[in-house]
């Protein structure tokens, strides 16, 4: 038995509210006679008799009314989801997730203020992760990334510059003293990054100095290397934006060490949603007044 097509519903639902076939040809503006057909199409899949027939009486029978409530909850179900739909793309409320790396959450704090104060409706959730999130899936609305996506379903716009330092514990610098050149580097004890994270130039650039003779302490984010850096545990490659508000720690050489660029990224499908447009030019507008501090300089 073949299964009824979503589009007959609307006959029996037009036949219920018409009570008559010629009435419901009225209601979908087509002819009677296309009515009948597909009330017998629908009748057939269903295995049912919806409406008695006898004529001018006109009534749907207990299997018809059902079909009728039926219909009634998918016409509201429809009608929701296209007015949901038409919110998401106009509206300037609901929630949008961002997702960003952990070591500039410090900055982006604020920001959920920044928003609700330019529009009250508007809600940021900030989802600190050191892994690449699927946009696709919907794991975030907005991403911020370190590379420029290479996902051909995404959109990409230019982000902010994040500086990137070298950092060592002023308690750590009082007992081995402070390097003078990057040259110096090689004399103490370096908090190097995993290998799958070598790829990135910042997180490979203090490789160069390394011992090779002496056992490397690897970590697999920058939380992990600002721990050890903390704890006294050597020196490493750190965001300035975060690692300056930390008064423990201090900069072993006065400038960056690297800029990297930041995309703002999202699903294609969001391409027309008001509140992701929105949060993205909120961002570029909030991230642009702290440039110097996202820069380090």
């Amino acid at each position: 038995m073949a299964a009824p097509e979503w589009g007959d519903f609307r006959i029996v639902l037009a036949l219920g509210r018409g009570g008559s076939v010629a009435a419901a040809g009225r209601l979908l503006a087509i002819d009677s006679s296309t009515v009948s057909r597909r009330l017998t199409a629908i009748e057939e899949a269903l295995g049912a008799v919806l409406v008695i027939r006898g004529g001018r009486e006109f009534c749907l029978t207990a299997e018809g009314r059902e079909a009728f409530a039926a219909a009634a909850a998918i016409e509201a179900a429809v009608g929701h989801a296209t007015a949901a739909i038409h919110a998401a793309k106009t509206g300037l409320d609901g929630v949008v997730r961002i997702s960003c790396v952990s070591a500039i959450t410090n900055v982006l704090l604020p920001f959920e203020d920044f928003v609700r104060a330019r529009h009250p409706r508007l809600v940021v959730q900030l989802i600190p992760t050191n892994r690449s999130v699927d946009l696709a899936k919907g794991d975030a609305d907005v991403a911020i990334r370190n590379t420029r996506p290479t996902e051909g379903d995404l959109i990409a716009r230019r982000g902010f510059e994040l500086g990137m330092g070298v950092y060592a514990a002023n308690a750590y610098l009082a007992e081995h003293g402070v390097p003078q050149t990057l040259e110096d580097l090689r004399g103490h004890r370096l908090v190097q990054y995993s290998e799958a994270m070598l790829h990135l130039p910042w997180f490979a650039w203090i490789e160069q100095f390394a011992d090779p003779q002496t056992p490397a302490t690897r970590v697999e984010s920058t939380e992990s290397a600002s721990n050890m850096v903390i704890s006294g545990g050597g020196i490493a490659v750190l965001t300035c934006a975060q690692s300056d508000t930390i008064p423990t720690i201090a900069r072993v050489f006065p400038e960056p060490i690297h800029q990297v660029q930041t995309w703002f990224a999202y699903h294609e499908t969001s391409r027309n949603s008001a509140r992701v447009k929105a949060i993205v030019e909120l961002l570029a507008e909030y991230t642009d007044a702290r440039r110097a501090m996202l820069r380090g300089v």
